[in-house]
């Protein structure tokens, strides 16, 4: 057998392999495997490490032993039976510290409870997944925001067997189960509205560029912008670097937008923070909201129908997404065929029109 890039130990790697041939159906149900000896020599290691995967895959009830006849592959893939969930949330979060994360956990807390089950929140980046999915095995996984770059690890483990559920992200790829917002039909009625109102100069200030979210909510900017056919200049999309503040970069190319003979009219802002740092930056540099530029920014916290002027946003089902996700977990944990479940849920956004905006002239 080819070495590996980790220290996995080779027992896993069989394992993985087998479960792998049995979720793509190159080992039908039903179908015979061959025997631990030629198995060993396929795969160059001891019929002792051989013997062990198989047991691992028949306690996991990928197989089963037919005595005096051999091991074969179960006719349906059996349901899982978990502990606790297990959230995966990123470093940088919390979810009871963090606005957007607050409500979701709530959902899953809730759910959590009424099935009786435990609720561990567990930090990781992107690189750690594998490893976490591997210490949880007997846990229901519910990776909350993973970043773009997560996709072909979490394509690789739903491969190899590990079952999951994915909450505020999505690739559009249906490889494995996600629910999130429509982020990217949210943006494009935001700046739909804008235009509606004679908008024409407007500018997108987007979040971190690793999120898929922001990756989306980019899409639904230029989507109307084209729609409408609206200029859309380059230095229009200004990069925050960051969900919550704006860089020293971004601060200056937004000032140069909005100090300019023909400055932009309006803002598209990709998340809440970022909407409270660009009122500042407005209002150190005299102009007022909405009588010089108009502003909508995603994410609806109680405190945004608060700010003076009270800000127009895009409203995330938060709460819903929570439950949602829980739902399709144990849906998925549950069901004979989770690749039939394989899929994206995209929970609907609300326009929420305050008194961030006006018409032009």
């Amino acid at each position: 057998m080819g070495t590996s890039d980790t220290d996995e130990p080779r027992y896993i790697r069989i394992q993985r392999i087998l479960e792998t041939q049995i979720v793509e159906g190159k080992l039908p149900a039903g179908s015979q495997l061959p025997g631990e000896r030629a198995l060993a020599r396929q795969f160059g290691v001891s019929q002792m490490t051989v013997n062990r995967a198989i047991q691992e895959l028949v306690r996991k009830g990928r197989l089963y032993r037919r005595s005096g006849a051999g091991t074969f592959v179960t006719d349906a893939v059996q349901p899982v039976r978990v502990h606790g969930v297990v959230l995966v949330v990123p470093y940088a979060e919390h979810p009871q510290a963090d606005t957007y994360l607050r409500e979701p956990f709530r959902a899953v807390r809730n759910v959590a409870q009424a099935r009786g089950l435990t609720l561990q929140v567990v930090q990781a980046g992107v690189s750690e997944y594998t490893e976490v999915a591997q210490h949880h095995s007997h846990g229901a996984l519910l990776f909350v925001a993973p970043s773009l770059d997560a996709h072909d690890v979490l394509t690789n483990l739903w491969r190899d067997g590990t079952r999951f559920v994915v909450m505020g992200a999505s690739w559009q790829s249906d490889l494995f189960p996600c629910v999130d917002s429509d982020n990217f039909g949210g943006a494009r009625r935001a700046v739909e509205y804008l235009l509606s109102l004679g908008h024409r100069r407007i500018a997108y200030l987007n979040g971190w560029e690793g999120s898929t979210n922001c990756a989306d909510r980019l899409r639904g900017y230029q989507h109307a912008m084209q729609r409408w056919e609206a200029p859309m200049r380059p230095e229009w999309i200004v990069q925050a670097g960051s969900d919550s503040h704006l860089s020293v970069e971004a601060r200056q190319q937004l000032t140069d937008l909005l100090i300019r003979s023909e400055h932009v009219t309006a803002i598209f802002i990709a998340g809440y923070y970022l909407a409270l740092e660009t009122l500042t930056l407005l209002r150190s540099l005299g102009l007022r909201v909405p009588e010089d530029v108009s502003i909508i920014a995603f994410d609806d916290p109680s405190s945004a129908a608060h700010l003076n002027p009270p800000l127009s946003t895009v409203r995330q089902p938060l709460y819903e997404m929570g439950q949602r996700a829980m739902e399709l977990l144990f849906e998925v944990l549950t069901s004979t065929e989770p690749n039939a479940l394989c899929q994206t849920i995209y929970l609907p956004t609300e326009l929420v029109i305050r008194e961030s905006c006006m018409r032009v002239g």
